[in-house]
């Protein structure tokens, strides 16, 4: 005869303590002979056992479904296995799937906002905007470093204009841009309230409760934008100086139409991106598409597309749902589903065993034979990292060495894409990897020299922008069964640039050579991120009439995601 399912006490208990149990489906013969069993379990039909609630082959998925193993922690990822199921009924106090906590009513710890997190994406968040502002604007910078700033922050406060409506700025910003910005900061509250992540767009308590509580935090946020040290009151002052006259008025760039456009509108913008995410995007994503595709439909919600990408999130994630992707930036791998810290409780770190199936716990009373048919994962690659890297690389320069070039009072800022291939995977105590790299934006700010000759303008700059290659790439990573890994790098290359760089005679090709050194932190098993200095020196080798080169102090930031064919 047949064992039909795991609702057998003895099963069932085994069932729930064995953490990644690796089974898709499975018949199970049963003896009567000596098994103890009750005989009128002869007649139960035959059927596969059931998927457990801690099978790996539910980890893989990348959603936060209510079939999912998934508890509300950060992102809609598991929060580590502790020795309980992932399964709980509504007012149990056991471990909740995010769907769950839409009508939790049970206060659960897995339903709370994650605070945490939400701080850090907020923060990021407001780095990105303030970046944004000092980087296109000269009189930011000037405004922000010149004058006691204490003094300044307080005085631009104090002199935010609550009589007009109008700040003078393009009708773009206020009607257009802040909506906008509402939009990113009720997405980036909604990814981090499981009582709404999974919320669909619908004429319900459990949505229009979610997005209200978005309105409240982006109203917050709007406020903090204008008026806290870390928005536009310390960072450029506006409202403490005039800048310059629309329609007659003298303007101080301050007026209420942002405090109303940015969170009233932005709860429009969301409760838009929502009805076409669910009539729209969700269609679109029925089949595996590769990652320009989803970049491209992502467009249909950029509000959300962006929060994800300041949650460090492909943008076209979703917290309720698997987005199936083919390119190895899309869907995570099931290791990768599982937070690093976790790998160990989850037997995915070093590839260890997944302990005893249920089968084999059944077979080992002597009465129960399993015929087994399991779930097959490619196998895992038994280290950190993998054999193929891909990268991005944001730095920046803001004072130039002497080392090798003579060219002072310069600024440089690469962005790089970068590909790095394992040379040898057996070493135990350092790795070595060709990585060749893609300029993909190469910015000079020098002065500009011409302007100075004929003004006298000292302090009036110039951009030029540029690309290339670096194909010469060598990187060695030490202690690499480490989470934390320090390394060194050198590379070189060449950059070519839409106008002469560094001298009115100088020349469009600069050629490059770095070296550095820095630490990769491993996040996930397949995923990191690293903080470094490079010492990059750029010269023309004698192509331009004049050769003055320069030296940039880069200090950057990498995201790495990693691969190996045939492993996960």
């Amino acid at each position: 005869m047949t064992l039909s399912c795991l609702s057998l006490p003895l099963a069932a208990q085994d069932a729930e303590s064995v953490p990644g149990v690796v089974i898709a489906d499975s018949a199970v013969s049963v003896s009567n002979a000596g098994s103890g069993l009750p005989s009128a379990w002869s007649d139960l039909p035959s059927a596969p056992l059931p998927i457990t609630a801690n099978d790996p082959v539910e980890v893989a998925e990348s959603s936060s479904l209510a079939a999912n193993p998934f508890s509300a922690g950060p992102y809609g990822e598991p929060s580590g296995y502790k020795g309980s199921s992932y399964i709980a009924a509504p007012g149990s106090t056991g471990r909740m799937t995010l769907n769950q906590c839409l009508t939790d009513t049970t206060h659960n710890k897995d339903c709370r906002v994650h605070w945490r997190q939400l701080l850090i994406t907020s923060s990021v968040f407001n780095a990105f905007q303030n970046a944004g502002n000092l980087y296109t604007s000269y009189w930011y910078r000037y405004e922000t470093t010149t004058g006691p700033w204490i003094q300044r922050y307080f005085n631009s406060v104090l002199g935010w204009r609550w009589n007009q409506w109008h700040d003078g700025n393009p009708f773009t910003d206020d009607y257009i841009g802040h909506p906008m910005m509402g939009g990113i900061s009720n997405s980036i509250w909604i990814q981090n309230d499981p009582k709404g992540m999974t919320a669909e767009f619908g004429n319900n308590r459990v949505y229009w409760r979610s997005r209200l509580r978005a309105l409240a935090f982006s109203t917050a946020y709007s406020f903090e934008w204008k008026f806290g040290p870390f928005g536009e009151a310390g960072v450029g002052h506006s409202g403490d100086h005039t800048t310059d006259y629309v329609n007659g008025v003298l303007q101080n760039d301050t007026g209420v139409v942002e405090l109303v456009t940015t969170p009233v509108g932005g709860f429009g913008w969301t409760i838009a991106e929502d009805f076409v995410d669910k009539h729209v995007v969700k269609k679109l994503e029925e089949k595996p598409r590769g990652y320009v595709s989803l970049t491209l439909i992502s467009f249909l919600t950029p509000a959300r597309a962006t929060a994800n990408i300041f949650r460090f999130r492909p943008p076209w994630y979703r917290d309720g749902r698997q987005v199936k992707a083919r390119t190895a930036w899309g869907d995570l791998d099931s290791p990768d589903a599982i937070p690093a810290g976790d790998q160990l409780a989850w037997g995915h770190a070093k590839g260890e065993p997944q302990g005893p199936s249920v089968a084999q716990l059944l077979s080992e009373r002597g009465s129960i034979a399993p015929v087994m048919r399991a779930a097959v994962y490619k196998p895992l690659w038994p280290d950190l990292g993998g054999r193929h890297e891909f990268g991005a690389l944001w730095g920046l320069s803001l004072m130039s060495g002497h080392l090798f070039g003579r060219a002072g009072d310069i600024k440089y800022m690469p962005v790089y894409l970068g590909y790095s291939y394992l040379l040898n995977p057996n070493s135990t105590w350092v790795w070595l990897r060709y990585s060749p790299e893609i300029t993909a934006l190469a910015m000079l700010d020098e002065p500009n020299y011409k302007a100075t000759k004929t003004t006298g303008v000292e302090d009036f700059r110039q951009r030029i922008y540029g690309g290339g290659l670096s194909p010469i790439g060598l990187r060695s990573s030490f202690f690499p069964k480490s989470r934390v890994q320090p390394f060194f790098s050198l590379n070189s290359g060449m950059n070519y640039y839409a106008s002469p760089v560094l001298s009115p005679q100088g020349s469009r090709w600069m050629y490059t050579g770095d070296f550095g050194f820095g630490l990769e932190i491993f996040r996930k098993p397949r995923q990191s991120f690293s903080i470094g200095y490079r010492y990059t020196h750029l010269g023309s080798a004698g192509t331009g009439a004049q050769n003055p080169g320069t030296d940039a102090n880069v200090f950057y930031l990498k995201i790495s995601r990693y691969k190996s064919k045939g492993y996960r």
